[in-house]
């Protein structure tokens, strides 16, 4: 019971950590605005400069100044990076704090800590935090740190109001180590299959705007290219789609082993192959010559959405109507 409570008081901190951090990363990326509009007013200043000297013919033709990047824009670039790392530090807090709940309501039970839907999303907030964590750092992400905070909160916000169950023994055969190897890995792929999804939002705003640029720039302006995101998106895509097969094969394993047959077209395993056949198109699509890659990640965003379906209605209908499922109670 001190587990089980604690777990609840971690998983609480881990929620005003994360709204902190949200707030932060927000405040990063309105520190890059004023940066955008600044290279904007450089880039047209070297223009300028370029014409005079070409007029007067008192220099060598081509000549750029850099005045702007020693003013303002430098010094919000090292203060938009200094509340982006901000931002970063609270949000390995609340994954940690998340983490720690998840583990400690693991160990009140004795058993893997997603025996029913509260367990489960909680859980797989916490794969996306860690995913996140591991993957920002290195790779400069603190700009997309709203987009992936955002939907872990609304997450832990729902399981808390909606789905909180308290913790008890899981049904007979559900006991199973398959449990833990095959959603383990599901919760893998969901958390890169989340992240994707976020950068793939991202990406078609930010090509919209490369299509048709805005009067006057703002964030968005600052973020990586199109057709980076584009890519990041799809290796992502591309590592959870893996994943994703495995739970698919060992979900008709574990299933033979439980219920003793591989395939009974349980909504739960109808949806995971659905899952499976939206992002085969997607990666079907997207290697494709000469298709679009902004159809191609239309594809992907609603595969995701067909991660939502499955996670949270069919998880739900699974659960009252009596059917196997790894969220189900005994």
């Amino acid at each position: 019971m001190n587990l089980a409570a604690n777990a609840n008081a971690a998983l609480y901190a881990s929620m005003i950590v994360y709204t902190l951090a949200m707030l932060a990363f927000a405040w990063h990326l309105a520190a890059r605005a004023p940066q955008v509009a600044e290279s904007r007013v450089g880039e047209r200043d070297e223009v300028r400069e370029d014409v005079l000297v070409g007029a007067g013919g008192s220099g060598a033709p081509g000549r750029r100044t850099t005045r702007y990047a020693a003013g303002p824009a430098f010094e919000e670039s090292l203060q938009s990076r200094q509340r982006g790392n901000i931002a970063l530090m609270l949000t390995y807090l609340g994954t940690a704090l998340l983490v720690a709940s998840v583990v400690m309501r693991g160990l009140s039970v004795s058993r893997p800590p997603w025996g029913n839907m509260f367990e489960f999303a909680t859980a797989g907030a916490a794969a996306v935090g860690v995913a996140y964590s591991v993957m920002a750092k290195r790779n400069h992400w603190q700009w997309l740190g709203v987009f992936v905070v955002t939907p872990i909160l609304l997450v832990l916000g729902l399981s808390l109001s909606v789905l909180y169950t308290e913790a008890g023994e899981l049904m007979p055969a559900l006991k199973s180590y398959w449990l833990a190897i095959h959603v383990s890995v599901a919760f893998i792929a969901v958390a890169f299959f989340t992240i994707a999804f976020a950068i793939g939002i991202v990406y078609l705003v930010r090509l919209h705007r490369e299509e048709k640029p805005p009067a006057k720039p703002n964030f968005m302006e600052s973020l990586p290219s199109s057709a980076a995101l584009e890519r990041t998106a799809y290796s992502l895509n591309m590592v959870a789609f893996i994943l994703w097969t495995f739970t698919l094969i060992a979900g008709a394993i574990w299933a033979k082993q439980a219920w003793g047959a591989y395939w009974q077209w349980d909504p739960k395993e109808v949806w995971t192959f659905v899952i499976w056949t939206v992002y085969a198109a997607y990666m079907h699509s997207r290697a494709t010559a000469g298709v679009d890659h902004r159809k191609s990640m239309y594809i992907a965003l609603v595969g995701f959405v067909c991660v939502i379906i499955n996670f949270t209605l069919v998880n739900l209908v699974s659960t009252f109507v009596g059917m196997h499922n790894y969220s189900g109670v005994g």
